[in-house]
């Protein structure tokens, strides 16, 4: 009798281990009017192998217009978590259809594999939908063939106390300025901000607080900053953005920028356990700061390799944000080191570095400017919502990289340069003329930020915001961008 207890319960426990589970986790909390195949739901299945999944049942949550799902899509793979949709066919869409009353069942047939079956929900929004409006999904139901019913369990992230549901981006395109620690209070580190002010925070859309690295261990750390502790100088610049943030009552959004991290990223990707503990990091850093967006400008990953590790870690790092809203995207120098469908189909949006550029005409032409803002569209078939092209804010030598100059130095050297002009004339320690520089001057700015509104890409980013004169000088650069591109007035979101 002894043995035939031990069987049955042995027989119990490998029934138990190889039963259906399966985990669900939120992964875009952005997303854009008239976009296709935008991810919301990722399932993540395990059973035993052979065993058949026959139909999946959703509800689309607390979606504030589920009218304004055009088409719901579902797509799988066995070996990938990650999420690369439009470029290639490593995600093989299944199945398509439309809610009804808010939910949809798929009769589609999954065949359990040794890996974990990842399944993803994506949807089409109309190109009129709410902006800012909830879009959400809830997995209700895996149907097995023998009849029985499985609802996944909502796996969070660690850091996060309450889920934030996924709502369309609010805006018609993003203005999104690089601000260094050191330069929030402004010039000469003055006690309170000079040069950063509320009215800032109701004129863009986003402020990068670029202050953060990463080490080889997959732990955070602080930028250098020079002039005091680097903690010291990021913090407390965090707490007079949010100050004036605050003091505003901005709805613009506040991203974590990470930088300077080429060699500790390299190695930290490249081996599994590390990349799944710097993505566990990196969201909980944000999660735990309130910040609604995560920047990462590697510069660069220099081979399909790094390329690939990069990939797989922006596919851990949305598994760690699930549930918590918060964007991922990447400042990219489109042209030179060139992105792959691993990472690009992965983002909320792409941020071109489209400057420093040899050519002689200037460092950051039109011509540059245009031409990255087609090639994320055509080479790499990024949504325009989601293609944010690079304004400088700052000068390069002619034809070289050397000796960069924030636009308020050209300005005092230089007070009566005229908006149309693009190069000037540098001055050495001594007084004497140095090099010729390029640079972008306010009718530039304008020419692009039109342009960008005419072809209706995503907006522009500017390295670096606080070289700029204060927002009231006439010559501001930010001046000329927020007459062609600003954040809407509140009436009329």
């Amino acid at each position: 009798m002894k043995w035939l207890l031990a069987l049955s319960l042995a027989i119990c426990h490998i029934s138990t281990t190889l039963a259906l589970t399966a985990e669900a986790r939120y992964t875009h909390g952005v997303f854009y009017r008239g976009v296709k195949r935008q991810p919301v739901l990722q399932l993540k299945i395990t059973g035993e192998p052979g065993e058949k999944i026959t139909a999946l049942t959703f509800s689309m949550g607390e979606t504030s217009r589920p009218s304004d799902i055009s088409l719901v899509r579902l797509s799988s793979r066995d070996d990938w978590n990650g999420y690369t949709f439009n470029t290639s066919n490593y995600i093989y869409e299944n199945a398509t259809g439309k809610p009804t009353k808010g939910k949809i069942t798929f009769k589609h047939e999954y065949t359990l594999g040794n890996n974990p079956l990842y399944i993803w929900l994506s949807y089409d929004l109309a190109a009129k939908a709410a902006r800012n409006g909830k879009i959400d999904a809830v997995c209700t139901a895996i149907t097995t063939a023998d009849g029985e019913k499985t609802e996944p369990e909502i796996v969070l992230a660690e850091a996060l106390n309450e889920r934030k549901i996924g709502r369309v981006y609010r805006f018609p395109y993003r203005v999104v300025p690089y601000y260094r620690p050191r330069w929030v209070k402004g010039w000469g580190n003055a006690e309170k901000a000079v040069h950063l002010t509320p009215t800032h925070f109701n004129l863009f859309t986003e402020l990068i607080h670029f202050a953060y690295s990463v080490n080889a261990r997959g732990g955070i750390e602080y930028q250098w900053v020079g002039g005091g502790d680097n903690k010291t100088v990021a913090d407390e610049a965090l707490d007079e953005i949010k100050r004036l943030h605050t003091e505003a009552k901005s709805r613009a959004g506040l991203i974590a920028g990470f930088g300077h991290i080429d060699g500790p990223m390299t190695t930290a990707v490249a081996d599994p356990q590390t990349r799944r503990t710097l993505a566990r990091n990196m969201a909980t850093w944000a999660i735990e700061r309130g910040y609604s967006g995560i920047d990462i400008d590697w510069e660069y990953p220099d081979t399909e390799a790094d390329w690939k590790n990069f990939g797989f870690f922006i596919a851990d790092l949305r598994e760690e944000l699930s549930g918590t809203g918060i964007s991922v995207s990447i400042a990219s120098s489109v042209g030179y080191k060139t992105p792959t469908f691993w990472v690009t189909d992965q983002l909320d949006f792409i941020m071109t570095m489209s400057y420093d550029d040899l050519t002689p005409d200037n460092h950051a032409s039109m011509r540059l400017f245009q031409r990255d803002g087609n090639m994320c569209l055509n080479k790499f078939l990024m949504p325009k919502p989601k293609i944010v092209i690079g304004l400088p804010f700052y000068s390069n030598q002619k034809g070289a990289l050397t000796n960069q100059y924030g636009y308020a130095q050209i300005i005092g050297w230089h007070p009566r340069i005229k908006p149309d002009v693009n190069e000037f004339v540098s001055k050495n320690q001594d007084g004497t003329d140095g090099p010729v520089h390029t640079f972008n001057g306010p009718k530039l700015i304008s020419d692009k930020c039109k342009w960008a509104k005419q072809e209706q890409y995503g907006g522009v980013m500017i390295w670096a915001y606080d070289t700029d004169l204060p927002l009231k000088h006439k010559a501001s650069l930010a001046r000329a961008m927020f007459k062609v591109l600003r954040q809407p007035a509140k009436k009329k979101d």
